[in-house]
């Protein structure tokens, strides 16, 4: 059983995509992989604008709905060796020459180092400017071999979908 932490963009992704019915019923019923959350991306969720909505309906609501209904009780603790690792990264993402301001990228850098923490699989994710930086990348892994922690795989919103269609992508193996 393969286990996947889904970042906060895959979310509203799933939320637009014209097969989310069939996506929701494959993810919740899946005997091959499940999906974990934890607070900090549930907490940006939340922050998506009340008053933004999509023919009549808040797209809040529809998105948190959205992500209890996949994550279930698949809740991953942030605790205080987690934020250590993050801040790790973060100073290593500036060695490498990353330029994003802590306080634009540490929630990202937290996300990776609960999956990296709690041994996930795989981190689903298309944010590309923060979380997915060849920087960003590079800090994950010197760090997580210093700490001894397994670096998850990346994939994007579509190799995942792919995935759960039955596409071409091999990512998982």
């Amino acid at each position: 059983m393969k286990r996947l932490l889904a970042d906060t963009n895959f979310y509203g992704l799933l939320a637009r995509d014209l097969e989310r019915l069939k996506l929701v019923e494959v993810i919740v019923n899946s005997h091959v992989i499940v999906v974990y959350g934890n607070r900090i991306i549930r907490n940006e969720l939340r922050d998506i604008p009340k008053k933004i909505k999509f023919h009549g309906k808040s797209v809040r609501i529809d998105i948190l709905n959205l992500y209890d209904q996949i994550v279930k009780e698949h809740i991953l603790e942030i605790n205080d060796r987690i934020i250590e690792i993050a801040d790790s990264y973060y100073k290593s993402y500036r060695e490498f020459g990353g330029s994003k301001s802590r306080d634009t990228i540490i929630d990202d850098f937290r996300i990776v180092a609960c999956a990296s923490f709690h041994a996930i699989d795989v981190v689903v994710s298309s944010d590309e400017r923060s979380m997915l930086t060849e920087n960003a990348i590079r800090a994950y892994k010197l760090v997580n071999s210093i700490v001894k922690k397994r670096n998850p795989t990346f994939i994007d919103f579509i190799s995942f979908k792919n995935y759960l269609g039955g596409g071409k992508s091999n990512e998982f193996v």
